[in-house]
């Protein structure tokens, strides 16, 4: 049971303010969007039956590179 308070919440006036990276996204997420936004449009892609295309596989892989360069860079600057 949800009891009321005293006194109620006060409204949000304004938006939470989002953190951003400047307006870019990092190499990893550009990689990531361009191969979401060729498999979304592809045709051969988008049938499920028919597989990926060349272009999508080595999409896929950028991707794939640029997931385990980050990681890479990531467990270096690790103590």
């Amino acid at each position: 049971m949800d009891e009321r308070r005293d006194p109620p919440p006060k409204p949000v006036t304004r938006p939470p303010v989002i953190a951003s990276g400047a307006g870019k996204l990092s190499p990893l997420q550009q990689a990531w969007s361009r191969y979401v936004d060729h498999t979304t449009k592809c045709p051969a892609c988008r049938d499920i039956d028919r597989g990926r295309c060349e272009d999508s596989g080595r999409l896929w892989n950028a991707y794939r590179a640029q997931g385990d360069e980050a990681y890479q860079r990531l467990s270096e600057e690790a103590p």
